[in-house]
């Protein structure tokens, strides 16, 4: 008998009814186990456990950044593994990003159909490479979008407001968030790198997607394939607050922004080097660590249950 694990976030609401219903629709034809974190990146060592314990199926159930965590869990773990892992999602967070990109919800049946056709699609991953101050050089990865600038700031911010979260939900949350952050945002001086191009100057944000969607649904990379071998680079150059409000409604319907301080480029590769000040980096919804850093394109990486 095939074995899923189910990788919880220990705030998702309605826990209990939740497990009873995967019990019940799954439990007949898989073993289930469930690994319920008890603390923050608890999820990325429980994915571990499960994937050694001799799991068929990973699922993530919670919000981006479980999921970022379980993609940690499954790539460093990858070469031990002996035999096929299928990932999953079951979004039940603030943002849902990753899912919203390749069209998974909340539905158990979309999930359970998903696990008996068991048919991966191959997904590339993004890693992130950070060098310590002592020289050594650590790496993080990412399943979505990574980004630093006004992004990974609002993404302090939404972080740490988990009593708003459940009293205005993610997207609220996220707006509230966001405008609180542009009152304060200064731009910052960094040198982008790629292919045989850079970039020099103060900019709003750099964002390096794989996917199409951050921030709670804004569709912020318009092009972004998860299977094509190259990130979607957008660079937001000196663009004010103002206008970048004024192209809120664009991002909503994840359209291009027709500013010629908005760029956008294609590949598979990106280094960020900050000018002076500390510049933190954001995956996921995650805070992850600070420039300077590379980016790099895993193609095929994530064999992921998707519609």
């Amino acid at each position: 008998m095939e074995v899923i694990g189910f990788v919880l976030h220990a705030k998702i609401s309605r826990k209990k009814s939740l497990r009873a219903t995967l019990e019940k629709r799954f439990g007949v034809e898989y073993e289930l186990r469930f690994y319920e974190t008890t603390r923050p990146r608890h999820a990325e060592s429980l994915s571990m456990l499960a994937l050694s314990e001799g799991c068929d199926f990973l699922v993530a159930i919670g919000g981006d950044g479980t999921l970022n965590e379980v993609v940690n869990a499954f790539l460093k773990s990858r070469a031990k593994l002996t035999k096929p892992v299928a990932l999953g999602v079951l979004p039940t967070g603030t943002g849902n990003d990753f899912a919203r990109g390749v069209g998974m919800n909340c539905s158990i049946d979309q999930l359970y159909q998903a696990i008996s056709n068991n048919k991966p699609r191959m997904l590339d991953a993004g890693a992130m490479s950070f060098t310590r101050t002592d020289g050594t050089v650590y790496t993080r990865y990412f399943d979505n979008i990574a980004d630093v600038g006004i992004g990974a700031e609002v993404v302090a911010r939404v972080n740490g407001v988990h009593l708003r979260k459940k009293i205005f939900g993610g997207t609220l949350t996220f707006i509230l968030s966001a405008l609180s952050t542009f009152m304060t945002y200064r731009h910052k001086k960094i040198r982008v790198s790629w292919s045989v191009q850079s970039f020099e100057g103060k900019v709003l944000g750099v964002v390096v997607a794989n996917g199409t969607y951050f921030g709670s649904g804004l569709g912020i990379a318009p092009e972004a394939k998860m299977d094509d071998g190259q990130f979607e680079l957008i660079i937001l150059g000196n663009v004010s607050v103002i206008d970048y409000l004024k192209n809120f409604s664009r991002l909503r319907r994840a359209e291009k922004i027709a500013n010629p301080e908005v760029k956008y480029f294609r590949t598979p590769e990106v280094s960020i080097e900050p000018d002076r000040n500390i510049i933190v980096v954001e995956a996921d919804g995650e805070i992850e660590g600070h420039a300077p850093l590379r980016y790099s394109c895993l193609p095929g990486a994530l064999p992921f249950l998707v519609p």
